[in-house]
């Protein structure tokens, strides 16, 4: 983005809408791309989301608060929401950077749900050192048919559960474009890969990183979620669906319902699958379910080096056609009045 347009928007007296920002970012696209930087202050999104374009750089300062005032279900995206079926694949808006600041959904004043921002058709997005709170029972950051996408020293604060599937209330999703599943763009299946989520902090989620959707034939691949932080989550730390080639490593999940889940739906296969070097203190649930449906299978998996806590046994969880190396693992679990009843060697 070197030697590209630089718009600096300035809060002005009296109520700040998205007209002021939005009007900055199709500058930008005007010349073939650049940095949007929006400064100190509060803005509203009232009647539509921002639309970032290709090669956009959107920078918020620390000051910097947009907050989602209207009966809008997203607050960014890069295309035009609920319109434009021609474009497929990959070959959406790319190379954004979305960074800095506070996005406020509101939900608890504005309950509609809604997201954070959605990534469709999408290649090379980062989302990084910002903060998104009060997400009402969708997900903060979507990656829907998005290909190379970092998330990386954001923090996610409170997700307000979607009922009766609170676990669906995920802080990172990733998604498919499919019929009623992609906000904008060709219902061509495309899916997500190459996604790394890395040195996070969640609080206040059902979960933290998910995947509930999925393809008879396709799958999410190659994901790495890496030194992340995420505590008081009332269902998964980690709920992945039909993604194979996954590293989780280094994470701190805390006073969580439960762990990480992998799971198949229908008859599929997932593989490639290491969780190493995690702690994980649970709630309720297991530190770790490999769990595959009926006719489906997971395959080679490795679940070692980790140190996992839970009221319950067993610690590891294996439902369906397991193929995988358990341990060595650091692990107990405590009856109600906290005696251990496991210990090493999990």
């Amino acid at each position: 983005m070197k030697g590209r347009a630089v718009v600096e928007v300035v809060r002005q007296s009296g109520t700040q809408d998205e007209r002021s920002l939005q009007r900055a970012l199709d500058e930008v696209a005007a010349s073939c791309g650049g940095q949007v930087i929006v400064g100190p202050g509060e803005w509203h999104l009232r009647e539509a989301p921002l639309r970032v374009h290709a090669g956009t750089r959107l920078t918020l300062t620390p000051a910097t608060r947009i907050v989602r005032a209207g009966p809008i279900e997203t607050m960014l995206i890069n295309g035009p929401y609920h319109g434009e079926r021609t474009v497929g694949g990959h070959d959406g808006p790319g190379n954004i950077l979305v960074e800095g600041g506070i996005w406020d959904v509101n939900g608890f004043d504005n309950p509609r749900p809604a997201f954070g921002m959605v990534f469709n058709h999408a290649k090379d997005v980062q989302v990084r050192e910002l903060e998104i709170r009060n997400m009402p029972e969708w997900h903060a950051i979507e990656t829907n048919s998005t290909y190379n996408v970092t998330i990386s020293g954001c923090r996610f604060v409170t997700g307000i559960p979607r009922r009766p599937h609170a676990f669906q209330t995920e802080a990172v999703s990733l998604d498919l474009a499919a019929p009623g599943l992609t906000a904008w763009g060709a219902e061509d299946d495309t899916h997500t890969s190459h996604v790394r989520v890395i040195d996070n902090f969640c609080s206040g989620y059902p979960t933290f990183v998910g995947c509930h959707t999925g393809h008879p034939t396709l799958q999410h691949s190659s994901v790495v979620i890496a030194n992340n932080t995420a505590t008081d989550l009332s269902c998964w730390a980690v709920n992945l669906t039909n993604t194979s080639a996954v590293s989780i490593t280094g994470n701190v999940f805390s006073q969580t319902a439960a762990g990480i889940r992998i799971r198949t739906g229908g008859d599929r296969q997932v593989s490639g699958v290491a969780i190493t070097g995690n702690v994980v203190t649970c709630t309720g649930g297991p530190a770790v379910h490999l769990d595959a449906a009926i006719g489906g299978e997971i395959a080679a998996t490795v679940v070692s080096g980790n140190s996992f806590t839970s009221p319950t046994l067993p610690i590891i969880e294996r439902s369906g056609t397991i193929e995988a190396v358990l341990g060595p693992n650091a692990g107990y679990s405590s009856t109600k009045d906290g005696e251990p009843m496991a210990s090493r060697g999990v």
